[in-house]
């Protein structure tokens, strides 16, 4: 009994050390995710959460909704994902995002916060890592230009979220997207990365 015993351990243990490999065998031990040849690192969301959780003891959060562990890591890896996989989109349709544009941008939602001084509270607030603001609002003038371009092809402003929403995921179809399963997995239907039961070692500060 005690060898069967054992044995079933061995057996458990195999299957799990399997299971684990198969989960990652699409995507490197150091990337978080890949979309088409483009790969985010484990180390590049790390870093991102890190400066997210920096930020945060800089501000008030008094009243802020923020995201922490499993769930904080899983929307860092979205938003790089999902950011790619629109600049591909625009790429691919010729909406080109100015440095220019960036920067108005930029500017107007400094100016909508009440300046510069509470640019970071609002950061914060927003989930965005400073260094990867001007990539945030590249990632929105993109959307909003293929948003854009569907109502002027014909598109109800009601079915514009849907429409870019399904352009997004045909996109990661069509390039290939494999995500590391300690951040979750990539869901087709809702275009972005959701909770996954094995999904662990996340940042739990």
């Amino acid at each position: 009994m005690k060898l069967l015993g054992a044995n079933r351990k061995k057996v458990a243990g195999t299957l799990a050390a399997s299971l684990l490999l198969l989960l990652t065998a699409c995507t490197p031990i150091n990337s978080a995710a890949t979309i088409g040849k483009t790969s985010i690192s484990v180390d590049k969301v790390q870093k991102t959460v890190d400066s997210i959780l920096a930020e945060r003891a800089k501000v008030s959060t008094t009243g802020m909704n923020l995201e922490t562990g499993e769930a904080l890591n899983r929307s860092q890896v979205t938003f790089f994902v999902v950011s790619e996989l629109l600049y591909q989109l625009g790429k691919r349709n010729k909406l080109v995002i100015s440095e220019q544009e960036i920067t108005d941008q930029v500017k107007a939602v400094t100016a909508q916060v009440g300046g510069e001084a509470n640019l970071p509270s609002a950061e914060v607030n927003a989930g965005i890592a400073p260094e990867n603001l001007r990539e945030y609002f590249r990632t929105y003038l993109i959307s909003t230009k293929i948003s854009n371009a569907l109502i002027a092809g014909g598109i109800a402003k009601t079915d514009v979220t849907s429409a870019v929403q399904k352009l997004v995921s045909d996109e990661a179809s069509r390039l290939k997207v494999s995500i590391n399963p300690r951040y979750g997995s990539w869901s087709a239907d809702q275009a972005t990365i959701i909770a996954a039961p094995l999904a662990s070692g996340a940042v739990t500060k």
